[in-house]
């Protein structure tokens, strides 16, 4: 009788006492108690990760791509600036002076990209970074009083505006007037910080700092909050942009979004369900800020 002791591996699993830990006999497929720089395919198969390349010495945060340009935050002896990183890895710089320690939230509407944290903000267009600047009323006479964006560190843009997160308020634009905001009347208010505002296709998951809500709809006057995790998002783990929720073995989901929470690693699908993907292997460890990427059909997510 053949006993094959391994031939790939079903993935980490910190829950259960190694001793315990999944043995097939049959296929050799085991768990494992701990990974360290390794990538598991959908065979099964571990191999290490690429190795790293250094682009720049440098402190750096807030790096954006969502298909286009990417822009990443330098933080430099007396100031922060915003440099772009070119296909061929060179950084150029495209606005200096910014506040350091700042974490700035971006979002790509077509062609330009708006970036704001909570002392400046602005629009870059092939390369070039200029003011967000405030779109003047037209049309019937009215008493609302509309200003220009307010500051914020997080962006996203749904239903044709543009909402912005300020601690414990979503203000969103005018629709398709994204220099437009009646601050007085048209905004999400929260007990606590908000940690997350990802939109989908038929809503929006939003987290205060108490729990995860989805709000179903497309018209803030319409709105209908309902709450689907009794657990924070971690803030800026949302990755950006969308995978196909057949990567999770949920066919027909959809685009879904993706986030982490104490809980483990979350996708939220594009009607507004929520699954926590790693609650039976993962314990994920506790934290208040995070990461999410896609690297093809994988998610990396960082806990900080």
């Amino acid at each position: 009788m053949t006993i094959t002791i391994f031939s790939g591996t079903s993935g980490l699993n910190n829950i259960v006492d190694p001793t315990r830990l999944k043995l097939d006999f049959d296929t050799g497929m085991v768990e494992l108690a701990e990974a360290v720089n390794v990538t598991i395919d959908q065979t099964g198969r571990i191999s290490r990760r690429p190795g790293a390349a250094l682009i720049s010495l440098g402190s750096f945060h807030s790096m954006f791509c969502d298909g286009g340009d990417c822009f990443v935050i330098q933080e430099r002896t007396s100031d922060a600036a915003i440099m772009q990183l070119g296909t061929d890895h060179t950084l150029t710089g495209v606005r200096s002076s910014l506040p350091k320690s700042l974490t700035m939230g971006w979002c790509q509407v077509g062609l330009k990209t708006y970036y704001s944290n909570t002392s400046v903000n602005g629009v870059i267009e092939s390369s070039i970074s200029s003011a967000w600047s405030a779109q003047s009323h037209v049309g019937a006479d009215t008493t609302r009083n509309f200003s220009g964006p307010p500051l914020g560190d997080q962006l996203a843009f749904f239903s044709g505006r543009m909402w912005i997160v300020n601690e414990k308020f979503v203000f969103y634009s005018e629709p398709f007037a994204l220099g437009k905001y009646d601050l007085s009347r048209c905004f999400l208010s929260y007990g606590t910080d908000v940690m997350m505002f990802k939109p989908v296709t038929t809503g929006v998951f939003v987290s205060d700092s108490d729990r995860t809500y989805f709000i179903e709809g497309t018209d803030p006057k319409e709105f209908r909050q309902r709450v689907v995790l009794d657990c924070p998002a971690h803030k800026y783990s949302a990755a950006i942009g969308y995978i196909d929720g057949a990567e999770f073995g949920m066919d027909g989901a959809g685009p879904c979004a993706v986030w982490s929470c104490d809980k483990g690693l979350c996708v939220g699908t594009a009607a507004g369900e929520l699954m926590v993907i790693t609650k039976d292997k993962l314990l994920y460890p506790t934290g208040s800020r995070g990461a999410s990427v896609f690297y093809d059909s994988t998610v990396i997510n960082t806990v900080e």
